[in-house]
């Protein structure tokens, strides 16, 4: 008990000095995180100035703060209305943060709590997957997941969906620890953007059911339940006015999902027919896999399929963002894993120069694919695809990582 104690205050130590300097050198001097912006504006407009977030009111002050004037539709200017655009829980899940006055500060703990997350799901990951890491070399690997470029670019923009991601990601390991009330509470706190767990938290769901998880479901369904129930309370018109501004979203967003990609920019003869199709082959493929770990009790397929329902659904997203692809690191920590066993001396630094390699491949794609400010459709494509192949190629290292199945204790 007294370490936990001593290793807890540890950690809120190491985070405030990380939120000081985050404060103090970046967010204060130089503001952006434009993606957290317009969120936190909105639930500050809320709990602070009793306002509705989704209001015109509203998302007219976050656009004269970001832009000094109401968005243009110019789409050279890159410049979105300034919606809260999130279902209503968000609001409620930033009220700690957005009761503060002071955006830099809100802003700096949000990045702060972005990079430790996924951090810690790297590390987690490699726990869960069986790689004994090195002191040095889980430092190396935290640095790694946190620079890779679609994680590093989801804490430039301090993109809520890189969070998403890792409590789906930090849900999986608890599951693995038989933590399930703590995996049940992790999924439903990600419901604040529900096109990225439209997949994963079913199925999670429903394997929960199908190996008497009964906790998983139970502390889901309350916890989202209660956010759910809040969200009402507290704004009784929220749903639809989400609505009415998610039904705008797609109309001023400039890249699809990487199948999109695929379809419309590269092999554009395909169209939206291709897409659908290509779509639906993955997504049956995804249901064949589910339908051996739900249906057929075939339990040794878990991990991978839960692996594989966060790679399609990011291939398939009707809007997805490289920011959301920390998606795929489940993928990249198994494949260092295998390459890190492939010899005892110098397997670990086979690993890392495979990591340092794939990097700097992504952020050199990245540069040189750069257009103006914009990023290039092109950077949609090597982390889903890439995993795909990867997840087909080593299933049956997959298949034989353990997952508990029996109800936690």
């Amino acid at each position: 008990m007294t370490r936990k104690v001593v290793l807890i205050a540890f950690f809120s130590l190491f985070f405030a000095l990380l939120v000081w300097a985050m404060y103090t050198y970046f967010t204060k001097p130089y503001p952006g995180a434009n993606d957290f912006f317009q969120r936190w504006h909105g639930a500050h407009a809320f709990w602070v100035e009793g306002k509705n977030p989704y209001s015109d009111e509203v998302s007219l002050g976050a656009e004269m703060y970001l832009y000094g004037a109401p968005a243009s539709s110019d789409p050279a200017l890159d410049q979105y209305p300034g919606d809260f655009l999130y279902p209503f829980p968000m609001a409620i899940l930033l009220a700690p943060i957005a009761i503060l006055n002071e955006y830099a500060l809100a802003s700096a703990i949000w990045l702060v709590l972005t990079g430790t997350l996924v951090g810690l799901s790297f590390a987690l990951l490699a726990q869960m997957y069986g790689w004994k890491l090195s002191p040095l070399m889980l430092v190396f690997g935290v640095a790694w997941a946190v620079t890779l470029y679609p994680d590093a670019r989801g804490l430039f923009l301090g993109q809520p969906g890189t969070i998403t991601v890792c409590l789906h990601l930090i849900a999986l390991w608890a599951i693995w620890r038989k933590q399930d009330i703590l995996a049940g509470v992790l999924l439903a706190l990600s419901i604040y953007k529900p096109q990225i767990g439209f997949l994963i938290i079913p199925f999670l769901l429903l394997w929960a059911l199908r190996v008497y998880r009964w906790r998983i479901v139970i502390s889901f369904g309350v916890t989202a339940g209660a956010l759910i129930l809040l969200s009402f309370l507290f704004v009784p018109s929220w749903l639809g006015d989400w609505l009415q501004q998610a039904a705008q979203y797609t109309g001023y967003t400039r890249i699809g999902s990487p199948v999109w990609v695929v379809t419309h920019v590269y092999l554009p003869f395909l169209g939206d027919a291709g897409e659908l199709l290509i779509g639906a082959l993955l997504v049956l493929f995804m249901l064949w896999a589910w339908w051996r770990v739900i249906w057929r009790n075939e339990q040794a397929l878990f991990a991978w399929t839960a692996a594989l329902t966060l790679a399609v659904t990011h291939l398939i997203a009707v809007r997805t963002a490289t920011p959301h692809f920390v998606a795929y690191l489940p993928v990249l920590v198994l494949t260092m894993r295998q390459i890190a066993r492939t010899d005892r001396r110098t397997g670990s630094l086979r690993a890392a120069a495979v990591m340092v390699a794939l990097s700097a491949a992504l952020w050199v794609l990245f540069l040189t694919t750069l257009e103006g400010r914009f990023e290039h459709p092109a950077n949609y494509l090597p982390l889903p695809f890439g995993s795909l192949i990867l997840l087909s190629l080593l299933r049956r290292d997959w298949w034989r990582l353990p997952i508990p199945t029996s109800p936690a204790s």
